[in-house]
């Protein structure tokens, strides 16, 4: 177990980040210069200098992921014959982690990100190198801290339930009883699921009802500080209903209003691909679908009809879903709304948060992800009522 690198005593963050940034750009710089170098004037004694100098900057920096990468080439060096290949190939990698770790600190966090995750600590369970480095990029940006567990660590320790979030990456070793036991023993909202579709999808339906959020690999920066920062919310929110259920809006917390023996979802979409597809997946996991094709039907059946759910396309010609989206909560209407789009800019997916959405996927998306996805609000739609 470890946590995230503490900014020694005597460094401004500010400071700190430029250290950060100056080894990034560094590492950029110099894997184009390394790989430019033609195999008849390859040096392996420069090459190795180069990684032992990467290895220790990467390790006191707290990018183990690319203090690893870089040991890894070292040994490569050491073999007879040298594989050139296999080193420039490391190489790339290498490239490319930087790439990201400068890009995840280049563009600026929206304010509502910002101020709901700053000062948070987070538990990171089972999560790899690779992932950990990028997380703790990502936090370190809004003044968060990680804490960084092994899957193995006792999920109940006085360390791992005074963080305010934990995120567990879930894998084919996962233990189910073990992960449960732990989901229940936390605050609401508190735990976020990350891995593959394939390990979420098959984890038990009461888990799904203890978690906060969801993040499905491979998830980029800006994706998990949205995710965990829409937990912050939900949490600070299901306190606030609490403390003062009144104080709620009614669409919060109320029980479906359609008396029906399974959950209805309303698709909402101009794409009859799309709507066919949906249709179809929906009905065979024992969901009733409909399905209109513009947001004005959308708008009057959801009025007569009452589903427990809308699965709302945001691009729509004439009447888009931000508009009957915005029309559902104007009307406090019971319902759990999800967007999907295609549109991946950051200020789309928070302007659908900021009207009420309760969760959105971005096309092309996986039909079992967006199942788990309603299932999940519909139970906590239950659970609320």
């Amino acid at each position: 177990m470890a946590d995230m690198i503490e900014i020694p005593r005597g460094l401004s963050v500010s400071e700190w980040q430029g250290l950060e940034q100056l080894f990034f750009e560094g590492g950029i710089e110099r894997s184009l210069a390394l790989l430019a170098i033609p195999d008849k004037r390859f040096d392996a004694l420069k090459i190795g200098h180069q990684m032992h100098q990467w290895a220790g900057s990467a390790g006191q920096l707290g990018f183990h992921h690319i203090a690893a990468s870089a040991l890894r080439v070292e040994r490569l060096l050491a073999d007879v014959p040298v594989r050139k290949t296999d080193i420039r190939e490391r190489l790339s990698d290498l490239l490319l982690d930087f790439c990201a770790l400068r890009d995840s600190r280049s563009a600026p966090v929206p304010d509502h990100i910002a101020q709901a995750l700053r000062g948070k600590s987070v538990a990171l369970i089972g999560f790899l190198a690779a992932q950990s480095d990028r997380a703790c990029a990502a936090l370190g940006r809004v003044d968060a801290r990680a804490r960084l567990f092994t899957a193995n660590d006792n999920l109940d320790a006085e360390s791992v339930r005074e963080c305010d979030l934990v995120v567990f990456r879930v894998g084919p070793e996962t233990d189910s009883a073990r992960l449960r036991a732990a989901a229940e023993g936390s605050a609401a909202g508190k735990l976020l699921l990350a891995g593959g579709r394939r390990y979420l999808m098959a984890l038990p339906p009461a888990i799904h009802s203890l978690v906060g959020e969801y993040l499905v690999e491979s998830w980029e920066a800006e994706e998990l500080m949205l995710r965990l920062a829409q937990a912050v919310s939900r949490k600070e929110r299901a306190a606030s209903v609490s403390a003062a259920p009144e104080a709620s809006p009614r669409w919060a917390a109320a029980g479906p209003r359609r008396a029906t023996t399974s959950p209805t979802v309303l698709i909402v979409d101009d794409d009859p691909v799309i709507l066919t597809l949906l249709r179809t997946t929906l009905r065979s996991c024992g969901l009733g679908c409909e399905t209109v094709d513009n947001g004005r039907a959308a708008l009057r059946l959801i009025r007569e009809e009452k589903p427990n759910a809308v699965v709302l396309d945001v691009n729509m010609p004439g009447f888009d879903g931000y508009e009957v989206l915005s029309a559902i909560r104007a009307e406090e209407l019971p319902i759990r709304v999800v967007l999907l789009t295609a549109r991946q800019q950051e200020e789309d997916v928070l302007r659908g948060f900021h009207l009420g959405a309760d969760d959105y996927l971005v096309k092309p998306f996986n039909p079992p992800e967006l199942v788990a996805r309603i299932k999940r609000l519909l139970l906590l739609t239950a659970n609320a009522a």
